[in-house]
């Protein structure tokens, strides 16, 4: 099993920390300007147990249909069982609220490759393209919100940055999947054309009908994690149309590709604040509905995700696949 010291020493991430915690810290503070962490309290102490729950149930459903995406998407590479590819996403996701920077996802490739003997890079690639199958729904979500708030400097340039980066990766992707550019790298050094190799089965999922059920089921997510957020903000008394939840969903999602704090503490805020401050509701209400996202969803898959991998590095769920 990879070990925190293994994936903290690669590449210097360590760097990326550091931003990430220099981030965070910068936005919790612009989050607070207008209020005070008393209001915020507060909000929380009146939240609505019912809707949380709610959000719980629907976050658990979310992250079901979440493995099942990991799994097609992997099967370029390997079949694995849901149990495994649900053991090393939520353990994945439990490391991405304790590091900063997203080094989770780092975490998540060396503890999948590890424990199931496949490429790192291979993986890599799978998670890659899971991460931009969500910026293009989370990008598609902002557009159409932002037909309905127009006239916003900062969401137009959001708009603008998302769409850029997302449709330029995934123009990328499909290109490499398709073997676009064998000239090009077979002018690289022999162990860069063999990570691009392994990096290339990890996207494999591009070609073929498992493109269009991941496409789908990325459709799903999206609609469970609108849902979701939904419920939290019921829970603090913030209400929002669909159209004001598109623009709430691209926001805050595309807030978490920042190198952040762990638990994207701080970014997650201001995202809150600034969509919500668009629909007249004070910043401690942003703050308190993201600061409730953290500690009831995230914060239980990180409890769930640091149980799984301590039964794994105990040997208490043994090293075979199920």
């Amino acid at each position: 099993m990879p070990k925190l010291s293994e994936v903290l020493s690669a590449g210097r991430p360590w760097l990326r920390g550091m931003l990430g915690l220099g981030i965070g810290a910068l936005f919790f503070w612009l989050s607070l300007r207008q209020t005070s962490w008393r209001e915020v309290q507060e909000i929380l102490a009146q939240a609505k147990g019912i809707w949380l729950l709610g959000a719980i149930a629907l976050y658990g459903l979310d992250l079901g249909v979440r493995v099942v995406r990991w799994q097609q998407i992997l099967s370029s590479i390997k079949q694995l069982s849901l149990r495994s590819v649900g053991l090393a996403l939520i353990v994945g996701y439990a490391m991405n609220s304790i590091l900063p920077a997203r080094l989770g996802e780092l975490f998540r490739a060396n503890f999948a490759g590890q424990r199931y003997q496949m490429s790192r890079t291979a993986i890599a690639g799978s998670i890659v393209l899971e991460r931009v199958l969500d910026g293009l729904v989370v990008v598609l979500c902002l557009l159409l919100g932002r037909l309905f708030a127009p006239g916003q400097p900062v969401l137009n340039q959001l708009t603008i940055a998302g769409s850029l980066l997302f449709g330029v990766l995934f123009l990328g992707l499909w290109l490499l999947s398709r073997g676009r550019g064998e000239g090009f790298r077979f002018q690289l050094p022999p162990p860069i054309v063999q990570r691009l190799e392994q990096f290339r089965r990890g996207i494999g999922s591009l070609r073929g009908p498992l493109f269009r059920q991941a496409v789908l089921l990325s459709a799903v997510i999206w609609l469970l994690e609108g849902a979701v957020l939904w419920a939290v903000l019921q829970a603090v008394d913030v209400a929002l149309n669909w159209q004001q939840m598109l623009l709430l969903v691209g926001v805050v999602s595309l807030s978490t590709l920042l190198p952040s704090a762990p638990g994207f503490v701080g970014t997650y805020q201001y995202a809150y604040v600034l969509t919500l401050e668009l629909f007249d509701y004070p910043p401690a209400q942003g703050i308190a509905a993201a600061t409730a996202t953290q500690i009831f969803l995230m914060g239980g898959v990180t409890l769930v995700g640091l149980g799984l991998y301590l039964g794994t590095r105990w040997g208490r769920l043994g090293t075979a696949q199920s």
